[in-house]
């Protein structure tokens, strides 16, 4: 199995238990990058139309280490992400990140104050910056279950607030998983669950009104199917919404349709899926092409503050069963220790190659 941390969520989830004329719009702010920034020297916002799927952030982000996608601050210049133990046995372990733009180019990557000590996974910004949702499987007040709930932490003058574990009824149910949060520009908060006891994790979202969330809504048969669907990705004016769907695995080996097969991999792969909300409903989920999903696993969507950029998470490389060719000592140990090892790395993608656009989608 991939060391990825939001696709090992989804994957133990299920334990217990595009072509070009899509015309897909999303009107997520617009962030203009500082005239200061030297062309060529910032991502994402001077990388152009990239019609292929690239590397973020290489040597800092994306490294011979387990990395998966986060988000994004308001002003593109702080980037979330997740960092994960590369061990498959269970307990595993993961902190959370943060590297900053400074001079042309990011920081080292720096643990955030109140990670280190559990699995935290999902970063995700909230559009006005103020709040950071993420994943964790640490204690919860008056809780004795160790599972996946959904917490947040506030920005504040001095740093990060203590982290807070949501309340019901979005953390509903002590055995219950709830995972990845994505809040849109009023509040909504899109999320991950497995509260409907078919033993697979499913699509939600709650309204917030009037200081609370309201009774979470497990979204139609557009977007949620027999399978896995997990990691939600929604633009802050609820209009795009990026998943990852998997299938059962062995020994049934059911999957959507449409899910990129192959490479010798058994246990079951994520594969990233979009949809439009239009009259208030979201269309048939469509499975997103241009060399995005591959037989590998694809997880833990997001988008760049200005909306035209796919960021994700992939565990890609060149091993394969059976190997293209014989490989030797030597160039297996290079395959290992290079980026593209099979352990999560972020890419990233143009929408406009996706057949997606910056704009209002009602």
């Amino acid at each position: 199995m991939g060391l990825n941390t939001t696709s090992t969520l989804k994957r133990a989830a299920a334990l217990i238990g595009c072509s070009a004329g899509w015309g897909l719009m999303t009107a997520a702010a617009a962030i203009s990058p500082p005239e200061s920034a030297p062309a060529g020297s910032r991502l994402p916002y001077d990388a152009g139309n990239v019609v292929e799927t690239r590397l973020f952030a290489e040597g800092t982000v994306s490294t011979a280490d387990d990395e998966s996608n986060g988000s994004f601050s308001p002003d593109g210049n702080e980037y979330y992400f997740a960092k994960s133990n590369p061990y498959t046995t269970s307990p595993r372990w993961s902190l959370l990140c943060v590297t900053r733009f400074r001079d042309g180019k990011w920081s080292e990557p720096e643990v955030l104050p109140f990670s280190g000590r559990y699995r935290d996974s999902s970063p995700r910004i909230s559009p006005d910056g103020k709040t950071l949702f993420f994943t964790s499987s640490r204690p919860a007040p008056g809780k004795t279950a160790r599972v996946f709930r959904i917490w947040s932490v506030e920005r504040t003058p001095t740093g990060w607030s203590e982290p807070q574990a949501l309340p019901a009824p979005i953390n509903a149910g002590d055995d219950d998983w709830n995972f990845a949060a994505s809040a849109t520009r009023d509040g909504t908060l899109y999320f991950a669950s497995t509260r409907d006891g078919s033993n697979h994790p499913h699509i939600y979202k709650s309204r917030f009104a009037a200081g609370h969330y309201e009774e979470p809504e497990r979204l139609g048969p557009a977007i949620n199917s027999e399978f896995s669907e997990s990691d939600p990705f929604v633009s802050p004016d609820e209009t795009l919404l990026i998943f990852s769907s998997a299938g059962d695995g062995p020994p049934s080996d059911k999957d959507r349709p449409e899910t990129v097969k192959g490479g010798g991999v058994l246990y079951p792969r994520g594969d990233l899926y979009g949809s439009v909300r239009r009259g208030g409903v979201w269309s048939q989920a469509v499975h997103l092409e241009h060399g995005v999903n591959t037989f590998a696993d694809e997880s833990a969507p997001s988008l760049s503050p200005d909306g035209r950029y796919l960021f994700f998470t992939s565990e890609r490389s060149p091993f394969s069963v059976p190997p293209a060719h014989r490989l030797k000592a030597r160039e297996i140990d290079q395959m290992l220790h290079a980026t593209l090892n099979g352990q999560g790395n972020v890419f990233f993608i143009s929408l406009d190659a996706l057949g997606l656009s910056v704009g209002e989608a009602r």
